[in-house]
C-alpha cells in the first residue's frame, strides 16, 4: 500500500532572480518560476511500499502570473540542493539512485495557464542499510521567466516500514553479551522494540522480575518487567509495567502505574532510556513519546563492562519475549530523533553507535551487533542451570508502520 504525506521541506521562503529575464512579455519580478509546496514551509516524505513496488509523488511547478506563451521549464535532481539541507539540518540523507526514480526532465505551463503539475514515479528498492533517501527536485531554468532561488526547489524523502523477523527469548535464552573492551559513558541510550506474551498466547507480564537487560558496571543498570510496588483494587500484585533500576534508589523509575497506563500483553512495545551526566537526568520514553524522568545526579560517568539479557531464571522469567531493533547510542538521543527514526533501522556504521543488533537474521545461534565495534550475542550463552535454548522460540515477521 502506498502512502504519501503531502508535506515538504521547505527550502527557503525569500525570493530571488536565478537566471535573467528573457522574454520582455513576462519580465515582472512577481513573475518567477517555483514550486508551490516549497513555499508552504511544511515537512513531508513518500513511504514506499515492498521492494519493486511503485509508489507516486508529484510537483506543481508554477508561475507568478499567467503565462502569455507557453513557459518550458527544465527540471533535475541536484545534489547541491541535498547537500545544503543536511548541511543546515545535520541529516544524512543520500540522493536517491537515478535508476528508481522516473522524474521529467522538461515540463511546460501552457500558454493561459499558471501552473503545471508534474507527477513522478518511486520504485522501491534495497538501499544501503540504515541509510535514508532522498530527491532534491530543482527548477533549473525556465523560458523567458526567472527562477525562485528560495522556492525553486525541495526535497522529497523516501521512508520505508520496518519489516523484519524477531526472535523470541524465555529464560533458558539466557545471553551473556561478549563485551570487547570497558567503555566509559558520561551520556548514553538504550532503545529496543519488545513484546511479551505468555506460552499459550493468551496473557502476559505474568510474574515479577522478568529482566531484560543487567548492565556489568559501577553503577547498577537493570531492566525489567515488574516489581512488587503496584497492585490492583483487590490486592493483587500487577506486573505489566517496565521498572528501571539505576544509579541508586533514588533514580529508579518506571513506566507508570499498571492501572492507569498498563502494558499490554501481544502488542510491540518501543522503548528507550536515556541518561546524561551533564543534569543527571535519566528518561524513560514509550512508543517515542516521554513517560517518566528521574534524577540521579550529575557528573556520573558509567563504566561498562558487560551485560546480561534475559537472565532472571526459571522461577522468575517464564513467559515469551520477542525483540528487535536493540540499539545502544553513546549520546543522550533527543525525543525527535527516537521518535523519528523508531519505526527505522539506522546506519549500521553511524559512529555514536556503541551496538546495534537488528535481530532481522531469521535462522541461526547467534545475532549480530552490526556496527563492527565487537560486541556479541548467542543464544543461551548465559544459561547454566541445565539445558540451553540454543534458537530462537520462534522467528515470526513483523512489519512496523
Amino acid at each position: 500500500m502506498k502512502k504519501i504525506a503531502l508535506n515538504i521541506f521547505a527550502l527557503g521562503m525569500v525570493v530571488a532572480s536565478f537566471t535573467a529575464c528573457e522574454d520582455a512579455e513576462n519580465d515582472v519580478i512577481d513573475n518567477m518560476v517555483y514550486i508551490s509546496e516549497a513555499a508552504s514551509a511544511s515537512a513531508g516524505e513518500i513511504i514506499l511500499g515492498k521492494t519493486g513496488e511503485v509508489s507516486t509523488g508529484v510537483i506543481t511547478v508554477r508561475a507568478g502570473q499567467v503565462a502569455t506563451k507557453d513557459i518550458k521549464v527544465q527540471i533535475a535532481l541536484d545534489n547541491s540542493v541535498l547537500a545544503s539541507y543536511n548541511s543546515r539540518n545535520d541529516a544524512e540523507f543520500a540522493m536517491i539512485p537515478a535508476e528508481h526514480i522516473s522524474l521529467p526532465s522538461e515540463v511546460v505551463i501552457s500558454a493561459g495557464a499558471s501552473q503545471v503539475e508534474v507527477p513522478f514515479t518511486v520504485t522501491s528498492f534495497d538501499g544501503e542499510k540504515g541509510v535514508e533517501y532522498a530527491a532534491p527536485i530543482k527548477v533549473v531554468s525556465a523560458t523567458g521567466v526567472s527562477v525562485s532561488a528560495g522556492s525553486g526547489a525541495y526535497i522529497y524523502t523516501f521512508g520505508k516500514p520496518l519489516v523484519q523477523k524477531a526472535p523470541a527469548f524465555c529464560y533458558d535464552s539466557k545471553m551473556n553479551m561478549v563485551w570487547p573492551q570497558q567503555y566509559d559513558l558520561t551520556n548514553f541510550t538504550l532503545e529496543w522494540w519488545v513484546r511479551c506474551t505468555n506460552k499459550r498466547g493468551t496473557g502476559g507480564f505474568s510474574i515479577n522480575n522478568q529482566a531484560l537487560f543487567a548492565f556489568q558496571a559501577n553503577k547498577e543498570l537493570y531492566i525489567r518487567f515488574g516489581d512488587i510496588v503496584y497492585a490492583d483494587q483487590y490486592g493483587r500484585s500487577l506486573y505489566n509495567f517496565l521498572q528501571i533500576k539505576t544509579m541508586g534508589i533514588d533514580a529508579n523509575y518506571d513506566s507508570g502505574d499498571p492501572n492507569e497506563t498498563p502494558l499490554k500483553w501481544g502488542e510491540w512495545i518501543h522503548f528507550a532510556h536515556t541518561y546524561d551526566a551533564a543534569t543527571g537526568d535519566v528518561v524513560l520514553y514509550m512508543n517515542g513519546k516521554e513517560v517518566n524522568r528521574n534524577n540521579g545526579g550529575a557528573g556520573t560517568v558509567f563504566n561498562f563492562t558487560g551485560c546480561t539479557m534475559f537472565g532472571s531464571g526459571q522461577y522468575y522469567f517464564y513467559d515469551l519475549v520477542e525483540m528487535c531493533q536493540l540499539r545502544m547510542w553513546k549520546t543522550t538521543r533527543t525525543a525527535a530523533q527516537i521518535a523519528k527514526n523508531m519505526k527505522k533501522e539506522v546506519k549500521y556504521d553511524d559512529p555514536n553507535l556503541l551496538f546495534y543488533f537488528p535481530m532481522n537474521e531469521g535462522e541461526g545461534e547467534v545475532l549480530n551487533d552490526v556496527t563492527g565495534n565487537g560486541f556479541g550475542l548467542s543464544f543461551g550463552s548465559g544459561y547454566t542451570d541445565g539445558t540451553p535454548k540454543k534458537e530462537a522460540y520462534s522467528w515470526k515477521e513483523y512489519t512496523w508502520e
